[in-house]
């Protein structure tokens, strides 16, 4: 006796499962916390310094980096590749260079492989967006 079984599901590209879409970072800011996102910069430490005025280490002084120009601060021997990207840091598109900086900006110097979870993404945003005299305004979720 021979039982038919059903066709497999294709897997998706790479072979692993899909990660589910995370929401709007302006979604996920409303509810962010500067506090956890502190705490979530603990790695980030060893190559970054945070304080105003800070010093340069392996990577650029963090502090007021939210809509900084990418490649900008002063001091800072960026990589070609993130010089070319240009612009400034939106909410938006640090979280997609903290999610994946390689990814983000291929041929970054940055070695960091990424904050793969959304809700710890923007909290580590809310953290860097509290780094400023001026914090700037949080971008508005649509509906």
């Amino acid at each position: 006796m021979t039982y038919e079984l059903p066709e497999p599901e294709p897997a998706p590209a790479g072979g692993a499962a899909a990660a589910p879409k995370a929401e709007p970072i302006a979604v996920r800011l409303a509810s962010a916390s500067a506090e956890k996102g502190q705490g979530g910069t603990k790695a980030c430490q060893a190559c970054h310094s945070f304080e105003k005025g800070g010093p340069n280490k392996v990577g650029p002084d963090l502090y007021d980096v939210v809509e900084r120009q990418k490649a900008g601060h002063g001091g800072f021997d960026y990589s070609a590749a993130l010089k070319e990207k240009g612009g400034t840091w939106t909410y938006e598109d640090l979280d997609h260079f903290l999610e994946s900086p390689k990814g983000f900006v291929k041929g970054t110097k940055m070695a960091f492989a990424g904050i793969g979870n959304p809700a710890e993404r923007a909290n580590v945003i809310a953290y860097l967006r509290s780094l400023s005299e001026s914090p700037k305004p949080l971008p508005a979720a649509e509906k």
